[in-house]
């Protein structure tokens, strides 16, 4: 309105217009109303600006009403014309003009800042949002991934051979709790299975030791038999020592042939779950004992070195027959008639025994000793072996925090170190 105001103003001064002059003062009548009406102005201005510019206002419009009451008071234009008048009109239209145009600048200042203000709102706003959604897929990686990985650590460790109960992490159930429970049934299964197959594997281990064991109980009961005889038909010739001599011999072939079924019985009988410190010297002793009619008929001669104070190492002593029963027969298997076989066992570091079984046998390529503990891997002919005796064997060592390797060379032979954890580590 200002501007307009000032506009016809100048056409006024110019062409002397009645009709200029009265738009003039409407339109400054409107902007003064307008200062006074409208609050967002004084937002703009302080208050003595404000005063200022409603002074101005008040000013410009009483000259404006003078000159028309002087020019057109009902007289018609005089054609005279006050240089002072018109000095001041355009002094105080100047300071109007340059008051709106300064709130206008400040106006627009203050519009670039809000909108700036609203810019760094929405910024902060989107990298909050972004903040948030980074929490949440956190978050929900947390509560997702972190139990699969879980899961697939006892996965891993199942197939390790630990067998070991699952306890979830939360108390209250939830789909990873019950897949904690269903792994749980899943690994009683596999503990009843495992436990199963070690069971047949000795009874198939009992048939291949059959011809050696009715070797060994045939020789007793062959003596047995001879002085049972030899009294019968001639017992009056004999003398009480004679006779004393001949019933203790009938009496120690009994006991050796009883020592043979009571080891053959101690091998078969069920394993304990649990572990206990076992002797190395023993637990050698005892499979070698067992294997032994098998070594004397293939004509293999053995070799035991044990290191001097060696640690009893933590186990089940009936299933770590069975694994060096499995290593023993595998060796008798592999050795041609006249070879050797070497048990040695000694400290490795502080927290291992090591046990090596090695013979002098045809050895084994590079591709069956990658997959020789494989279950069902055989390379015997079809009928005369599983596949299972090492893979048995490997899975009873890895439960108890031991492990099984291998070196072999075909020609020269093959080295099996079983590491078993000492009592002191694994209590």
């Amino acid at each position: 309105g200002v501007q307009e105001a000032r506009r016809y103003e100048k056409n006024y001064f110019l062409y002397g217009s009645e009709g200029d002059l009265y738009d003039a003062l409407a339109h400054i009548h409107a902007a003064a109303v307008i200062l006074e009406r409208t609050t967002d102005i004084r937002a703009v201005l302080n208050a003595n600006e404000y005063r200022d510019l409603s002074q101005y206002l008040g000013r410009y419009e009483s000259l404006l009403g003078e000159l028309a009451t002087r020019d057109f008071g009902g007289r018609g234009p005089t054609g005279q014309r006050d240089p002072g008048v018109e000095k001041q009109i355009r002094y105080f239209g100047h300071q109007i003009l340059t008051y709106a145009a300064d709130m206008v600048r400040r106006e627009r200042n203050n519009m670039r800042r809000t909108a700036s203000s609203l810019q760094i709102v929405a910024i902060c706003a989107l990298v909050l949002n972004l903040i948030v959604m980074l929490w949440v897929a956190t978050e929900l990686t947390r509560q997702i991934l972190r139990p699969l990985g879980r899961a697939v650590e006892y996965t891993q460790r199942i197939a390790r051979g630990d067998f070991s109960l699952i306890t979830p992490k939360r108390k209250y159930r939830r789909e990873f709790s019950n897949l904690a429970v269903a792994i749980n049934r899943m690994i009683l299964e596999l503990r009843r299975n495992q436990e199963r197959l070690l069971q047949s594997r000795k009874m198939a281990a009992v048939g291949t030791l059959t011809p050696g064991i009715a070797h060994e109980l045939n020789n007793p009961l062959n003596n047995i038999s001879i002085t049972a005889e030899a009294l019968l038909d001639g017992l009056e010739n004999y003398s009480r020592e004679e006779i004393r001599k001949m019933l203790k011999d009938i009496f120690t072939q009994t006991e050796r042939a009883g020592a043979t079924v009571r080891n053959l019985l101690d091998f078969t009988r069920a394993a304990d779950s649990g572990t206990e410190p076992v002797d190395v010297k023993e637990l050698i002793g005892a499979s070698l004992r067992l294997v032994g009619n098998e070594l004397a008929i293939n004509h293999i001669e053995t070799r035991t070195e044990f290191s001097d104070h060696l640690p009893p190492v933590r186990g089940s002593f009936r299933t770590l027959q069975q694994v060096f029963l499995n290593l023993f027969l595998d060796a008798v298997q592999a050795i041609p008639d006249g070879g050797r076989l070497e048990v040695r066992a000694e400290e490795d570091g502080e927290n291992y025994v090591r046990i090596d079984v090695a013979d002098t046998g045809c050895g084994m390529p590079e591709e069956n000793r990658d997959r020789i503990f494989e279950p069902f891997f055989t390379t015997k002919p079809v009928g005369e072996g599983t596949g299972l005796g090492l893979s048995v064997s490997y899975g009873i060592v890895q439960k108890i925090g031991g492990r099984i390797e291998v070196e072999s060379e075909v020609g020269k032979g093959t080295v099996f170190s079983v590491f078993l954890v000492t009592e002191g580590r694994a209590g």
